[in-house]
């Protein structure tokens, strides 16, 4: 009888766990990193949102094709971003939610919602556009967020080009 040579060509228990004691050490050195990434991300998102709403209302409101009846009323209204949906006030201004509806977004006219929502996690948990228009046609922009003066100073920095939390770009 003869005895045949087992080849083991395989890893040992202890080369294993050598191996996943290093992804492990891997994973705890780079997932925080990971996880302000997603949020700078989020920030970004809801950033690039809030620019798109208020470039919105000022093309509507310069729109000369726009039909005197759907044209833009003096007076201020909000925009509210939250994480559910935005509502919008349009007691203050007119066919505010017309503006946004026509530039694309998905308004329900009816109910003053659209599906936009806030993203951000820690910055800010909600924001505010507060949209001002003059009699001579102007329209001005504020904004806030959440319910602490760093979230709404956050927010503004942020729609102002500067890093979050810096003042400065």
């Amino acid at each position: 009888m003869r005895k045949e040579k087992m080849n083991n060509k395989g890893f040992s228990l202890v080369e294993l766990i050598i191996v996943i004691a290093i992804m492990a050490v891997l994973i705890v050195v780079l997932a925080p990193q990971y996880l302000k990434y997603v949020e700078k991300s989020r920030n970004s998102t809801d950033v690039t949102n809030a620019t798109e709403i208020v470039t919105a209302i000022q093309i509507y409101a310069s729109d000369p094709d726009v039909a005197t009846g759907d044209v833009l009323g003096v007076g201020t209204g909000n925009i509210v971003v939250n994480g559910t949906n935005t509502t919008i006030d349009v007691a203050g201004i007119a066919n505010l939610d017309k503006a946004l509806d026509e530039a694309g977004f998905d308004v329900n006219t009816t109910a003053h919602t659209m599906a936009t929502t806030c993203v951000s996690k820690t910055a800010w948990t909600t924001y505010t556009i507060e949209v001002e228009v003059e009699a001579n046609g102007n329209v001005k922009f504020d904004y806030t967020a959440g319910t602490t003066t760093d979230a709404a100073q956050n927010f503004r920095d942020a729609m102002a080009g500067k890093k979050i939390g810096s003042g400065t770009p």
